[in-house]
Formats: C-alpha cells, sequence, structure tokens
C-alpha cells in the first residue's frame, strides 16, 4: 500500500477529497484503487456505473495515478490502468468553522442545485467574466464558495483566481 500525503494549502482543495467519500461507490473505488492497478473494464466489473464519475473526481482532486498495462496476447490493445496515489493528507490552513461549513455544504449539496449554481457560473464566464472576484460579485456567493464549486464541478476548472471551462479530456 502506497503511504503518501497529499499537501493541502486551500480550504477549497478540500471538496474533492471529501467528494471522494460521500458515496459508498466512490468509496469502495477508492479503496479498491489502494490495493493495486485496475483498468476501468475491471473496476467497471465490479462496481457497475458510477466507476467514470469517480475516476474524474479522484483526478479532479489529483489523487490518481494511470499507467499503461501491457497484454499477455499481442493482438490485443494495452489498457490503462489506475492506482490512487496517496493515502493520507497534509493540511496546512487556518480556517472559520463558518468556512469550513461553507465547503461541506458545496460537498454534499443535492446534484440538480448543484448543477443550477454551475449553469450560473458558467454564464458568467461566456459573458466574460472568470474572474473568482468577478463571479463572486456578480452571483452573491462567496469566492470561497465559488472555488469549491469549481473544484467540485467535472464541468470547471480552477486555475489560480480564474474559474475556466473544463475540456473534455480522457481520464
Amino acid at each position: 500500500m502506497v503511504k503518501r500525503a497529499k499537501l493541502v494549502n486551500d480550504l477549497a482543495e478540500l471538496v474533492p477529497i471529501l467528494q471522494i467519500f460521500s458515496t459508498e461507490t466512490y468509496r469502495g473505488i477508492y479503496e479498491t484503487l489502494l490495493d493495486g492497478w485496475y483498468t476501468l473494464d475491471e473496476l467497471k466489473e465490479r462496481f457497475g456505473d458510477g466507476v467514470d464519475e469517480a475516476l474524474k473526481v479522484l483526478k479532479h482532486a489529483g489523487m490518481l495515478e494511470a499507467k499503461w498495462r501491457m497484454p499477455s496476447d499481442p493482438k490485443e490493445k494495452p489498457a490503462k490502468e489506475y492506482h490512487v496515489s496517496y493515502t493520507h493528507i497534509s493540511a496546512n490552513f487556518y480556517s472559520s468553522l463558518k468556512e469550513l461549513n461553507e465547503i461541506l455544504n458545496v460537498v454534499f449539496m443535492p446534484d440538480d442545485e448543484f448543477e443550477e449554481i454551475v449553469d450560473k457560473i458558467i454564464s458568467e464566464i461566456k459573458a466574460g467574466r472568470s474572474s473568482v472576484q468577478y463571479i463572486s460579485k456578480g452571483l452573491g456567493y462567496s469566492q470561497l464558495f465559488v472555488r469549491a464549486v469549481a473544484k467540485r464541478s467535472n464541468r470547471l476548472t480552477l486555475k489560480g483566481q480564474l474559474v475556466e471551462m473544463a475540456k473534455d479530456e480522457e481520464i
């Protein structure tokens, strides 16, 4: 088992990490990937639906490693296999309980309500306002809330103080 700690310097970085443990499926996939390297097909066979989403959450959290598995039969194609790269976190931030509550609200927010907020943020980005400060001011949310939403969403990417549309990338 890997024994590495992910350094967390910003409270919003906790969002995808907490999201990993928000459902049984995500938690099961994380625990499975701690034990070894598995392909997407192996994970789908074991867990069914939701594997793609869980891998995206792990990648968004910066906790997923990938490599190619060469097949035993030379006629077959290589398959990408995945593994979790961190077993611990080391947090280096100072936060009020109100801010921590805000982060937890984003993590456990119902999907329909969350998607409405993501759509509002995307509208702001399309209007040319991609700064966290402008988005929070325009929508009436705190900057921490906007950053946390960007960290949870697979449709958004947080780059410093800018929120951008995520590119549809391979896991």
